[in-house]
């Protein structure tokens, strides 16, 4: 009994013993000590500097919302949905933005501050400073201040409208053969 009361102590003070020997704690720090200086050589790249340097008067300067109303507001364009171009090789939206004579927008490209984001079937999303609309073929989103020189939107023409319903002027397919025909 008294043996093993011995040897936790002794297996303890061998260790501590062979530790010290062999350099202690400073040991693991020393084959550090040229990887750190090296690291401490090396300078991080230009692209990396510059973003970093931006000032405090930058950021200050720079809204975080876009303002709508009062001095210094953002004015949202009016857009039109006149027409899609949906294949394989082009996503396409025919828009008039703010009266202006229609013009077609591949995806990702921009005329007067808005972008054209996506294109359905039957709609498209655009990005403008305000945020993000989607509008339906023959809508119109309303503009936050109407411009003196731009030309009046024309009026929408009623009838269907929507991702479901066909646009004004086009048919759908003929029924099947296997449809109930009225009677």
């Amino acid at each position: 009994m008294t043996l093993l009361g011995w040897a936790a102590p002794a297996g303890l003070a061998t260790g501590l013993a062979a530790w010290m020997l062999a350099g202690g704690a400073s040991a693991g720090l020393d084959k550090l000590d040229g990887v750190e200086t090296r690291l401490m050589a090396l300078k991080p790249p230009a692209a990396r500097r510059a973003a970093n340097e931006i000032g405090t008067a930058d950021l200050l300067a720079t809204p975080l919302f876009a303002l709508t109303t009062g001095p210094g507001a953002i004015r949202e364009p009016s857009i039109r949905l006149d027409g899609v171009s949906v294949s394989r090789r082009r996503l396409a939206a025919l828009v008039s933005i703010d009266g202006k004579p229609a013009l077609w927008l591949t995806a990702g490209q921009s005329s007067d501050g808005v972008t054209l984001e996506g294109v359905s079937s039957s709609a498209a999303t655009f990005e403008t400073a305000v945020g993000t609309k989607t509008l339906n073929l023959g809508e119109q989103s309303a503009a936050s201040t109407p411009d003196p020189h731009a030309a009046p939107a024309p009026a929408a023409t009623p009838g269907p409208s929507g991702p479901d319903q066909m646009p004004p002027g086009r048919h759908g397919p003929p029924e099947p053969a296997s449809a109930p025909r009225p009677r």
